[in-house]
């Protein structure tokens, strides 16, 4: 290329046609290796100044120069134009308005069974009771055996109970931590124990394969069935309130000598019977009685010495009751819908 003073103008005029047609990035980079690039135009023009005699080599460099400033000008204001543009359209596409309603899941809130045993914590902490937990798994001895539950018991029946190769079992009742409390001696023993239980029975309104129960021991001298009856009255009617109606029946445990059952009046149906109280009116919702006298003697105690009381509440029934739910399935659903009206 022959460089003249009239090639400089029709240069600048190619350029700025070019630099028209620019529309997106991929147009800008054909122009840089074009113009810029070591084999570029510019790039060759200034090679050539050597040949240029030496009185109009400084005019024509002063051109080249003008040149080269109008092309890195024009690609570095267009390159800009590029970022500008695309940083402003990651803006619009990630732009949040901080004065609108956050959109968030919300806050989480205590499931209804772990609220009523905190009430019931805070009920029984004037009282000097500490609460212990068991495993889950446990061996048949803490489980049965040294509970007065002998092998032929139906409650050692594989349908009645979650058997585990291991020979260990899913435990069935709290009592469990008794034993294992008991075990360790000493005068005097007032533990609460709140945890799973399993059992392996169908499920209805009322009953469920797994379900959580509230255990509490006290052992020392002097201890008689008035205490364990006015121990769990104070706990149901702190619970529920001063009105509400307590009761207790005759039952068997073999654990316990004499058995009482702990019943509350139905809050569903107001004592008419419905099928959450079994039509009766009633709700079950403790097994308790005076500890048995062979779990006494299994753990080195002297019956004739020491005295123990014994329950074991059922906290999901408890739940249901309290939150007026018909069926202790809908406690487990993690049913949202169900659960933020009880939050």
């Amino acid at each position: 290329m022959q460089i003249a003073i009239s090639n400089l103008e029709p240069l600048k005029a190619q350029f700025e046609a070019q630099f028209k047609e620019v529309r997106e990035k991929q147009d800008l980079d054909l122009i840089k290796r074009d113009w810029l690039s070591k084999d570029g135009i510019v790039r060759q023009l200034f090679g050539q100044l050597r040949d240029v005699s030496a009185e109009d080599k400084p005019r024509v460099a002063h051109e080249l120069n003008q040149l080269k400033s109008l092309v890195e000008d024009s690609v570095a204001r267009r390159e800009q134009q590029f970022v500008d543009a695309e940083r402003s359209s990651k803006l619009d596409r990630e732009f949040v308005d901080c004065s609108l309603p956050g959109q968030t899941p919300g806050f989480g809130a205590l499931h209804p069974i772990t609220r009523v045993e905190r009430r019931i914590s805070e009920i029984l902490r004037p009282f000097g009771f500490t609460s212990v937990l068991g495993p889950e798994l446990e061996t048949e001895y803490f489980c049965f055996d040294s509970l007065n539950i002998p092998v032929h018991h139906p409650a050692r029946d594989m349908q009645d109970t979650f058997y585990a190769e291991t020979g260990h079992v899913l435990r069935t009742h709290t009592t469990s931590v008794q034993a294992r409390t008991l075990k360790k001696g000493g005068l005097p023993i007032k533990i609460a124990s709140f945890g799973r239980v399993y059992r392996n029975e169908t499920e209805d309104a009322s009953h469920q394969a797994m379900f959580h129960q509230f255990e509490l021991v006290w052992l020392e001298e002097g201890l008689t069935v008035s205490h364990l009856t006015g121990l769990i009255t104070h706990i149901l009617k702190s619970l529920y309130g001063k009105k509400r109606r307590v009761r207790f029946v005759p039952k068997y445990y073999p654990y316990t000598e004499p058995s009482l059952g702990a019943q509350i009046d139905c809050t569903l149906c107001r004592g008419e019977g419905c099928s959450s109280c079994g039509g009766a009116g009633w709700v079950t919702i403790a097994g308790s009685g005076m500890i048995h006298r062979k779990v006494l003697q299994e753990f080195g105690y002297d019956p004739a010495k020491v005295s123990g009381i014994a329950f074991g509440l059922g906290s999901s029934r408890l739940v249901g009751q309290f939150f007026q739910m018909p069926t202790l399935k809908m406690m487990y659903d993690n049913d949202l819908r169900v659960l933020k009206d009880l939050a």
